[in-house]
Parts: C-alpha cells; sequence; structure tokens
C-alpha cells in the first residue's frame, strides 16, 4: 500500500479498444493508480490522471465538491480522433474528511448513461483523529425507517483502526455477530435490524494513550406509512361557475412519521393558480399526526372543470386522492316519473314506492302534494326518501293524484311533477257482513228475489251458480263438499228448469250509491220456488273474487216448523198429532206431554227424529194417543234443532180431553207409548 501520492505520477499504459468497431468511439479508461484503497496523511496532496476517450469526468467526495482545493483539468487528446486522451485530478492539501471513494466515469454520445471507468478509496489519516466526521456539541441524527437496515457512520480515517459500539453513558458492548451486524471502515457499523431498543449510541476508538475517542449518534425511528389518504369531498362533485371551491387533504402517519401534501389541479395549464394553504400538522390525537392541506379558488370558472389530486409523500411511500369538479353555467332541473302511465296499487299492500327520476343542480326543494292541496308529511304513513315518496300500509284512500315539487333556491327555477294513483280494491259482499238472521226458507211455488251488494276497485261484476241439493227423499241434509267448488253450476235467464233448478225469470245489475260509494248491486229473480239447494253470487274484479253462499230451502210448511191434530179428542177416542218441519233446516223432532199437577210439571217423551217420516220438502213425526183418557190432557210441544244455528225451537198445543167420570180414570201409559218421564230444560243456541 502507498504512503503517499507524489505529485507526478506515472501514466500507466493504455489498455486495447473495448470494441473492434472503431465507430463506437471510446476506449476503455484507466487510473494510474492500480489498488483499490490507499492511506495517506493529511496535508498531502492527491494527483490521480485517468486515461481514455475525450469524454471523462471525476466523481469525488462531497467535501471536495465546489471546493477551490479540488482542481480537475481538462482532457488532453492525442490526434484528431480524440481518442487517446487523459485527464488529471489534483487535490492541494488534503483533508481527513476528503476521505472517500473517487470514482473516474466515461460516457458517449451513443450511451444514455455514463458507465464507471475504475475507482480508488483513498483513506486520509491524522493522529488523534480516527473517524473522518466528528461530532460537534450534539450528536449527530440517525435515521431508522420501519425496521430496515441502517449505519452508524462513524467511517475511519484507515482501515486499521480498531472500533467499538456502545450504549450512551453505558460499557455494554454491542458487538458484531457478522450477520445483523458488521462493521466497514469505509461505512461504519451496518445494521441490519435494531433488536433492542436505543436512543443514543457512540462509536469508540482508544488513542495511543489509552484515552476514549467517540462519537455520538442519536437514533431517530421514522415511521414511511401513510394510512387514511382522502379528501372532505365526493370522488364527483358538481359547482356553478363563480361558486367557491374548498378542498381539504388529509392524511395519517404514525407518531413518529411525516408526509408533504402537493395538488395537481387543472388551472395549473392555464397559469390560474389555485390558493394552496401550507401543509399543517394536527397533534390532537395522541395515537397519530394528521397532516392536512386546503386548496381553494374563490370563483371557479369553466377552465378549473377536471380532475383534483391531492399527494401525500414522504421519501419513502407515495398515495394520492382524487376527485372530478364539473362546472355548470347556470341551475337546471330535469324530471320525470320513473313509471309512465298511471300507477297501480291494491288496498292492503304492504308498501308502494312513487319514484321520480330528477337531474338537478344545485339540489333543489323537495315537496309533495296529494291532490294538489295536502302535504303529504301530515301523514305518518307517507315517508320522503329523497325524490322517492313511499306509502306503508296502502289504503283505499291513497289513490288521487300525487305531485313532486322541486324549487331551486335563489332563482325562478320551478318544477313540477304529478302522477295519478289508482288503489283497487278486492270486492266485499255488503250482506256477508250483516248479522246471520236469514231462515232461507221460501215457500214453494212462490216468487222470490236474491240480492248481493258488492264494492270494489274497478267495479265488481255479479255472477250467479247454482247446486241443488240431493234429490233422494229420505235424505234430510242438503250437505256438499265444504271447499268453494261445490256451488258449480252457471244460473242463466230463461234455463233452469225441472232437474237443474228453479226457473229464473230475470237477472238483473246495476250500479247504485249506497253509503257514499257506488255499489254493484246483482239481483237473481225466481218465477217459481220448486227445488231446495244453494245459490251463490261471485263478485269480480281484476283483484281478486268474493263468494257468498245463500241457502234456498223450498218449505211446503208454513215458517218451517208447525203442528197439526186430527180432531178435537173425547174420552175413550184415539187421536193423531203431527208435527211437520222442513227438512232441510230442522232435525232432531221429538214430541213431548208437558203436564202439571199438585204444583208439579213432568215432561213426558213421546216419540222421537227416528220415527218421523221423510218427503220431499218436510219431514213429519206423529204421536197416535189410543183410548185417551183425562190424564193425556197436556200441552204437546214439538221440538226442532236449526241445522244451521243450533236454535231449538218448538211449537205448542193444549189439548183437554173431554168427557164424563174423567176424573175417575187413571192415565194408561202403555196405550200413550209415553216413556220414563223425565225434567228437561229448554236450551238455545245461537250462532
Amino acid at each position: 500500500m502507498l504512503s503517499c501520492v507524489t505529485v507526478a505520477m506515472l501514466l500507466l499504459l493504455f489498455g486495447c479498444l473495448i470494441l473492434t468497431d472503431y465507430s463506437s468511439g471510446s476506449k476503455v479508461p484507466k487510473q494510474n493508480i492500480k489498488e483499490k484503497e490507499i492511506v495517506i496523511q493529511a496535508g498531502q496532496p492527491i494527483n490521480i490522471t485517468c486515461s481514455g476517450d475525450s469524454n471523462i469526468f471525476w466523481k469525488v467526495p462531497t467535501s471536495l465538491e465546489h471546493n477551490k482545493r479540488l482542481h480537475i483539468a481538462p482532457a488532453v487528446c492525442d490526434g484528431d480522433l480524440k481518442t487517446n486522451c487523459h485527464r488529471e485530478l489534483i487535490v492541494k492539501q488534503s483533508h481527513i474528511s476528503d476521505t472517500g471513494l473517487y470514482t473516474c466515469k466515461s460516457s458517449s454520445s451513443t450511451e444514455k448513461r455514463s458507465r464507471i471507468i475504475t475507482s480508488v478509496y483513498i483513506f486520509i489519516t491524522e493522529k488523534n483523529s480516527p473517524f473522518v466526521e466528528m461530532n460537534n456539541a450534539l450528536p449527530s441524527a440517525v435515521e431508522v425507517i420501519d425496521g430496515k437496515p441502517f449505519v452508524i457512520p462513524c467511517r475511519t480515517t484507515s482501515p486499521n483502526i480498531t472500533v467499538t459500539l456502545r450504549k450512551a453513558f453505558s460499557s455494554e458492548l454491542i458487538i458484531p455477530d457478522g450477520r445483523n451486524i458488521t462493521w466497514d471502515s469505509k461505512r461504519g457499523f451496518i445494521i441490519k435490524k435494531l433488536t433492542q431498543h436505543h436512543d443514543l449510541l457512540k462509536c469508540v476508538v482508544l488513542s495511543d494513550d489509552a484515552k476514549e475517542i467517540d462519537v455520538f449518534y442519536l437514533i431517530t425511528k421514522t415511521s414511511t406509512a401513510l394510512y387514511s389518504m382522502n379528501l372532505n369531498v365526493s370522488s364527483s362533485i358538481k359547482l356553478l361557475s363563480g361558486s367557491f371551491l374548498s378542498i381539504n387533504c388529509m392524511v395519517t402517519t404514525e407518531l413518529n412519521g411525516r408526509a408533504e401534501l402537493q395538488w395537481d389541479y387543472p388551472g395549473k395549464k392555464y397559469g390560474q393558480l389555485a390558493s394552496i394553504l401550507k401543509t399543517k400538522m394536527d397533534r390532537s390525537n395522541s395515537t397519530y399526526h394528521r397532516f392536512i392541506s386546503t386548496l381553494v379558488i374563490p370563483k371557479v370558472r369553466k377552465i378549473d372543470e377536471g380532475d383534483y389530486q391531492c399527494t401525500a409523500t414522504n421519501g419513502h411511500n407515495r398515495v394520492f386522492a382524487l376527485t372530478t369538479v364539473h362546472i355548470q353555467k347556470k341551475p337546471s332541473i330535469k324530471a320525470q316519473p320513473r313509471k309512465q302511465g298511471t300507477l297501480e296499487a291494491i288496498a292492503g299492500q304492504k308498501s308502494l314506492k312513487i319514484a321520480v327520476k330528477v337531474k338537478a343542480f344545485p339540489s333543489p326543494e323537495v315537496r309533495w302534494f296529494k291532490d294538489d292541496l295536502l302535504p303529504v308529511d301530515k301523514c305518518a304513513r307517507y315517508i320522503v326518501n329523497g325524490y322517492s315518496l313511499i306509502i306503508k300500509d296502502v289504503r283505499e284512500e291513497d289513490a288521487g293524484i300525487y305531485t313532486l315539487s322541486l324549487h331551486i333556491k335563489y332563482s325562478n327555477i320551478t318544477e313540477n311533477v304529478s302522477m295519478r294513483l289508482i288503489v283497487k280494491v278486492k270486492p266485499q259482499i255488503y250482506e256477508k257482513a250483516l248479522p246471520y238472521h236469514e231462515s232461507h226458507l221460501y215457500p214453494l211455488g212462490s216468487r222470490q228475489s236474491l240480492t248481493c251488494t258488492a264494492y270494489g276497485v274497478p267495479p265488481p261484476t255479479i255472477t250467479w251458480m247454482w247446486q241443488p241439493c240431493p234429490h233422494n227423499h229420505a235424505k234430510a241434509r242438503c250437505s256438499f263438499r265444504s271447499d268453494g267448488s261445490r256451488i258449480s253450476l252457471p244460473v242463466i235467464f230463461g234455463k233452469n228448469v225441472n232437474q237443474t233448478g228453479n226457473r229464473i225469470q230475470n237477472i238483473i245489475q246495476r250500479t247504485q250509491m249506497i253509503e257514499g260509494k257506488n255499489k254493484t248491486v246483482g239481483i237473481l229473480i225466481l218465477n217459481s220456488s220448486r227445488m231446495s239447494g244453494v245459490y251463490a253470487c261471485a263478485a269480480t274484479n281484476d283483484v281478486g273474487t268474493e263468494r257468498r253462499e245463500i241457502p234456498y230451502y223450498v218449505t211446503d210448511v208454513p215458517n218451517g216448523l208447525q203442528i197439526s191434530l186430527n180432531k178435537e179428542p173425547s174420552e175413550g177416542e184415539d187421536f193423531i198429532l203431527s208435527c211437520t218441519a222442513n227438512k232441510y233446516l230442522y232435525t232432531d223432532i221429538s214430541w213431548t206431554l208437558i203436564r202439571t199437577a199438585r204444583n208439579r210439571t213432568t215432561h213426558h217423551s213421546i216419540s222421537k227424529h227416528r220415527d218421523a217420516i221423510t218427503n220431499q220438502y218436510s219431514t213429519t213425526l206423529t204421536a197416535l194417543i189410543r183410548n185417551a183418557t183425562h190424564a193425556d190432557s197436556g200441552i204437546y210441544s214439538c221440538k226442532a234443532k236449526n241445522i244451521h244455528t243450533g236454535e231449538i225451537v218448538q211449537e205448542r198445543k193444549e189439548i183437554v180431553i173431554k168427557g164424563e167420570n174423567t176424573g175417575q180414570k187413571k192415565p194408561r201409559t202403555l196405550s200413550l207409548k209415553r216413556r220414563k218421564s223425565s225434567v228437561t230444560r229448554e236450551r238455545v243456541v245461537s250462532h
């Protein structure tokens, strides 16, 4: 290793051309020093010559940049082609701060980048100055970034100096292990990862007299993370020309992080500079810092339309947020219903949405009206949601004209959009809601009319159907299947004769105002009642169908139940009591004799339903009293049960047996076919 560099050094021989093609115009430059590193004493000059083509330049340690002690001579070339050149570097009176790498580079017109030709590292040593950089009053700062490798830059003025790394104010050593911590005299201590928390470290060298020479380094941990980059506006904003624009840009860092915010915006292209407030740091939060920058344009113009981008950088990471600004010359409103034509809903529907498509700027005031008078916000079932109106639990009274009125403040612009709503109602038959009181009995051969009154939207049509009772005379019930299909035969004017039903005289349907509503009234007129069965009216519209069944029992018995006596009975004679009931309305027919003697009333069952005889229209239960005596006098009661209501009805007849010495006769239970007497209570059941 050379101890010094003389003022004049021998030039090395030039090497061969790198390319055989001479058009490249460059040779391989060489220095006149063969070693990769040398050591010289401070104060000595440095003289290095680099040979090559004409495009030779030097890179030196930062202490020599713009320093008068450095002189780089112009290139000296031989021949017209200037391919054999050399360039000399001279440092007068070197300092220890000049320790570093001296590099010769070359470039040509065909190369975009310069290339390193050769280099030498020069140590400049001085007694009791082991470190190239020494502290003055304060320790030097070393930035540690997010766990990345870093260097404690206590490089030395000689490669043979032994340096130790310690904690400041402590004798604890941090020993290089060759993996996580290594030593390089040209750089210092290289630490891949700081495994322990250290705030202040020092590099130490023992002088010749065993005194410590140290240099201190303050470890500053810096986070490069950038979080929550955002603007205080949406990704797209619209403004009227002449409006004020202000955008805040914010980014969050760790407590030991930093960020710079910069703006790009359309006005820059035209020299229209926005007012940008200097980036400020918000330290109000104890867990993070927030950096904020504000861009302001007092009055925007069309040239301000475009993308506004805020970029946050910290030298390591870069994030950005963007918004697009649209400039509109004047206010405007365009609105139309999202669904064209008349709107429809069904009463009972959970909700209905009436929506309007609106393009307006700036945002208008919104008001909804029903029938041009009533503000809909007066009804709790009406909910305004932007340019839509939601009706909860739709009712018939919700039908009408709905108007959305849009108005822009500070301008004379108003737009109204009206829509008609029809609320459809499923048919309802008025008679079905009435209390059950009809007997459903119609005298044999009588002319009758049946009525169904229905309401719905749209108005329903009424049709009639019929199902006759079974023709079996012995069958005392008119029963069908329980589903709605049991009434299946259509009623047609002029037909339904003989086996198919009663003759129809007319079928009428008309609209009539009833209780403030236009209702549909259907009337079925029967010419002559001959056959029992069930009529049904069906009210139908677009929403559905409502049915009402009307039992139609033709009776040959007035009021459906009556009793008769074949003659006025006398003592010793036989007499017959008959109880006749409509077979489709009554069941459980029975005869009972009610007698009172000595303040005691007794009930004697005489005859029951199983002994009855059934014909086409009615059922008759007879009681035969043979050889009547005074004891057979009393009240004879015929009871029957209404099939539909469960009500017990009865007819009574008082009979007095006439004749002599009736007081001496005793009753004969065998001839009266009376059974064991019992006391019963009458029960009337109503449905």
